[in-house]
């Protein structure tokens, strides 16, 4: 392939290099993964002893493998990794995963052997991702070359979807896609970078951004120096939100210990993303929150929102957030004001946060003409919908509602639905799948507005 980077997600063959046929065994979990879930490239185990692994036939070095090689995992001890670059270098490998420990998190000299198989690599032609790194998924070509234990789960799916999630830290990248996979959050494409000797979670980033199938881009980053780089990734125009560790002194050291890697000082970092467009978000839940916003397909042409609810306190929570957040609520015009008063109670609101009340929802042919008469409207750019305890029939009358008035005007239409998820136990999958992003209070879809 052109990018020896697209094997981390779309090998047509991969060589575990350090396969033992131990279970459970960290060179035997990505054998098995690959095998549950449904790889159909090739599988070569690499050992000395060319030992039977897995039921797989394995090799003792990675040029005697009996095809080519695109992507190989190295997972032998961190001194035994120089001579395996080598090999791979020598079989013609294009990107290699060094999953070994034992590099620049640990120290100088760690530092020093991270630098010699850098080296190495270069030399030989191959892209290095790692080292101390847990792997890649791409859900597209059901490949696992991870040893993450999120995949041993026994009810663990892949989601495939179009966004893509790349990220420094291993084990919690891994924790974000369970919970992404759980809200039923589709990722295409997952990546952990670790210590970045050599590959980014910018070039990764960038690399999956420029594929036309892809939606948005997600990312965990705990340093960021690279603005060539991040120059590189906005430039593709794809929708992007970082998670970015290490705002405080504090956790800047922690960043440094974890992957051995520098970070940038935050007002840097914040200046730069703006400026960039990129979108900077604190925590996991808001991290995912703006991918299920990336996630629908339709965009906000402006900053102008309007809200609809049954619920005058959570327009009231609404309102506050879209100020907090440099968002306005749309100034509905007179032609609008008059069609909501002609459908809305005297006891609900058609200002907004407009109140169409419970008798109008009660009513899908009511509440279809006032979504039609605020999304008709050229002052407004997307619609929260706001809801509570949202039960029975009324899960299926807003799906239907909300997904009509989204496909009709083409703007983003996001559901807030601040309720016990056992009260209506399929709305969020409902209006998934209607493409209506669904939040569980009113500021938490905001923030993922205002991303959009």
């Amino acid at each position: 392939m052109s990018n020896p980077l697209n094997a981390l997600w779309s090998a047509s063959s991969v060589a575990v290099v350090g396969a033992s046929d131990r279970p459970g065994s960290l060179g035997r979990l990505p054998l098995e993964f690959l095998r549950r879930y449904g790889f159909s490239g090739a599988v070569y185990p690499v050992r000395p002893d060319g030992a039977e692994v897995a039921g797989l036939k394995s090799y003792a070095r990675v040029r005697d493998c009996p095809g080519p090689v695109e992507l190989a995992m190295i997972m032998v001890a961190a001194e035994r990794v120089p001579a395996a670059i080598d090999d791979c270098a020598a079989a013609g490998v294009g990107a290699v995963i060094v999953c070994s420990s034992g590099f620049a998190e640990t120290g100088e000299a760690g530092a020093a052997l991270q630098k010699e198989i850098v080296t190495r690599a270069r030399a030989g032609g191959l892209r290095i991702v790692g080292p101390n790194c847990i792997g890649t998924v791409g859900a597209r070509n059901r490949q696992v070359t991870s040893f993450s234990p999120l995949f041993s789960g026994e009810r663990t799916t892949l989601v495939p979807g179009d966004l893509a999630f790349v990220s420094q830290s291993g084990a919690l990248g891994y924790g974000a896609v369970s919970l992404a996979f759980e809200r039923g959050l589709g990722l295409g494409w997952v990546v952990n970078t670790g210590n970045e000797a050599d590959v980014t979670a910018l070039e990764v980033m960038a690399e999956l951004a420029a594929l036309p199938e892809c939606t948005g881009v997600l990312g965990y980053l705990e340093s960021l120096t690279d603005i060539e780089a991040l120059r590189a990734l906005a430039a593709t125009g794809t929708p992007v939100a970082v998670l970015k560790a290490g705002r405080s002194e504090e956790g800047s050291r922690a960043a440094a210990s974890h992957t051995g890697a520098l970070a940038a000082g935050d007002r840097v970092v914040d200046a730069a993303l703006r400026q960039y467009g990129i979108v900077r978000v604190d925590d996991v839940d808001e991290l995912l929150d703006v991918g299920d916003a990336f996630a629908q397909p339709r965009r906000a042409g402006g900053n102008r929102v309007a809200v609809v609810t049954t619920s005058g306190g959570s327009g009231i929570l609404a309102a506050d957030e879209i100020s907090a957040r440099g968002l306005r609520l749309a100034e509905l015009s007179p032609g609008t004001l008059d069609a909501l008063a002609r459908i809305v109670p005297a006891y609900g609101s058609v200002a907004n946060p407009v109140d169409v009340t419970a008798s109008v929802m009660s009513r899908p042919e009511l509440f279809d003409r006032a979504l039609d008469a605020i999304v008709d409207d050229g002052g407004v750019d997307l619609v929260i919908a706001c809801f509570a305890v949202l039960t029975g029939d009324d899960v299926t009358r807003v799906v239907a509602s909300l997904a009509r008035a989204a496909q009709r005007s083409g703007k983003p239409v996001l559901a807030a639905r601040t309720g016990a998820a056992h009260l209506a136990p399929d709305a969020a999958g409902a209006l998934r799948k209607a493409g209506i992003p669904t939040y569980l209070t009113p500021a938490r879809a905001v923030r993922a507005a205002a991303a959009l």
